[in-house]
């Protein structure tokens, strides 16, 4: 019986290794599932809702009543820098998976010039998601969808900063020989992360683009506050009741 493959690393069975980095991986992916979803559930709330119409509030409708950056007459962001981001990404992830196919069948250089690949790829991604966010027409304070928006974008910035960091890592131990196509685990829990990576964008690239215009145009102000929907009176508080008469005194 041949003996087992043994990871260069720590000396255990590459086998042991694969299954204890892959748990890691999908708790990893778990965390950030929780934290994309939250956004995306946070960004879908506030377009249903518009509480005091808070959610666009630079919108024509409001005659220029907010001062914001001006540099668009509408608050949305375009939409192309957020379906090129994700094109980017996964055309990354496709080239890291070619790269993994050839180590499979025993060509560790395909995987060297894979993931530097898609390392490159990753880093313009990074360079084109700050471009995007420095270049949006409104601020993180001009409404519900800017920054709903801008943690969208934040959000993606920092999965592609992690996926920049693990293709170097990737790259790095390939070409040591690290990870061979007897020991494959880190570059498949890798292409794993680089597939979420693609939906995770994916999600905010529909939200971005299909909902825009609230589905709630005529909000109601929650309580007195009405900064952002100057249109509607602010209710006035109810008179209080007049104080009665003091009691007669009782008769001693």
């Amino acid at each position: 019986m041949s003996s087992p493959v043994l990871s260069p690393t720590t000396g255990e069975p590459v086998s042991v290794v694969g299954r204890r980095n892959r748990i890691g991986l999908i708790f990893l992916i778990v965390v950030d599932f929780s934290g994309t979803m939250a956004l995306i559930v946070s960004y879908c709330y506030l377009w249903s809702l518009n509480v005091n119409n808070g959610w666009a509030p630079n919108t024509p409708s409001l005659n220029g009543n907010l001062d914001v950056k001006g540099r668009s007459p509408l608050p949305w962001a375009a939409d192309w820098p957020f379906w090129a981001i994700l094109g980017l990404t996964v055309l990354a992830t496709v080239v890291l998976w070619i790269g993994i196919r050839s180590l499979r069948s025993g060509n560790r250089g395909g995987l060297v010039a894979a993931s530097t690949v898609a390392l490159l790829i990753t880093l313009a991604t990074i360079a084109m998601q700050w471009w995007q966010m420095a270049t949006f027409p409104f601020g993180v304070e001009n409404g519900s969808y800017a920054s709903a928006v801008f943690l969208l974008t934040g959000s993606n910035m920092f999965n592609l900063l992690i996926s920049a960091f693990i293709l170097l890592g990737i790259a790095n131990r390939s070409r040591e020989g690290l990870i061979a196509t007897d020991n494959p685990w880190q570059a498949r829990l890798a292409g794993y992360w680089m597939a979420w990576i693609c939906v995770a964008i994916l999600l905010g690239a529909l939200c971005t683009t299909f909902l825009k215009e609230s589905s709630n145009p005529t909000p109601e102000n929650f309580g007195g506050f009405s900064l952002f929907n100057p249109d509607k009176p602010t209710p006035t508080p109810s008179p209080s009741a007049s104080p009665s008469a003091s009691p007669s005194p009782s008769a001693s």
